[in-house]
């Protein structure tokens, strides 16, 4: 059994309760079609802990169908014909701005994530006076698979930027992923060097004294390096990331060290 790691550092204060709803945070899902077991324990983890189901939205790559359909709950879920890994979710934000042209924020994440009721608190932290930067990655104590808060004017801004993310040759996914090793948090890259002060890539400190703002969203990381089967026996052993002042979970499967390609539940 491997030990359990732990990146901590001081604990942050939980967000208020916003007085009004939010209505112009939303939730991005990167997914694909046959992570139906991830996206379903995502999905109901998010209705558990009161995440508002209409702001939503699931992007299922891979999907050969043609229709936006929305269930019984309000989630809506896009078709996605493009396989582009970590960021068809993005792709297709950016290829169809018209779509979501009532959104000002986006909380961007992996379907291999579990939420809690402090989730949505956090992500909202924000609505009424805009983010404090451009883009918030989930922390700086590690990359953060391009998880985290932004603003859709900069995404807008910057479409060329993630439509070059896009695999639109339609090459194998295992090179996809492999190159996108190399574009992880990429726009969180964008954004810092739109900063006029240079921003820390890495820090165990979410607020910056120098610019007096913050630059992610949890400064906190506690990892469980154990890989344990969270989608059923035979699905693939993962780590759990614990990101707990945004009360958010990740799931990974290719964790640092890991020798493996894993691109399956």
């Amino acid at each position: 059994t491997q030990p359990t790691m732990g990146i901590m550092s001081r604990a942050q204060p939980s967000a208020p309760a916003p007085n009004a709803p939010c209505t112009t945070v939303h939730v991005a899902i990167n997914s694909a079609q046959a992570y139906a077991a991830p996206r379903a324990r995502l999905l109901q983890s998010m209705r558990k802990h009161g995440v508002p189901m209409q702001q939503v939205h699931v992007f299922l790559a891979g999907s050969t169908a043609d229709d936006i359909v929305q269930d019984e709950h309000g989630v809506r879920f896009y078709p996605v014909r493009h396989e582009s890994i970590d960021f068809s979710a993005l792709v297709h934000i950016a290829e169809s701005p018209r779509l979501f042209s009532n959104v000002r924020q986006w909380f961007y994440m992996h379907d291999t994530c579990d939420v809690g009721r402090g989730f949505w608190p956090n992500a909202t932290r924000w609505c009424e006076s805009g983010l404090p930067a451009c883009a918030l990655p989930l922390t700086r104590s590690l990359p953060s698979s391009s998880m985290g808060l932004y603003d859709a004017a900069f995404l807008a801004r910057h479409a060329a930027d993630i439509l070059a993310l896009k695999n639109a040759r339609a090459l194998p996914i295992e090179k996809w992923k492999k190159r996108g090793f190399g574009w992880e948090d990429k726009l969180f890259k964008v954004c810092d060097a739109e900063s006029p002060v240079p921003i820390r890539r890495f820090t165990r400190r979410c607020f910056n004294a120098t610019i007096g703002r913050r630059t992610c969203i949890c400064s906190n990381l506690a990892i469980d390096e154990t890989p344990k089967s969270v989608y059923g026996p035979l699905s693939t052993p993962r780590q759990e990331w614990r990101f707990e002042c945004a009360d958010v979970v990740k799931y990974k499967a290719n964790y640092r060290r890991n020798l493996s390609l894993v691109l399956q539940p």
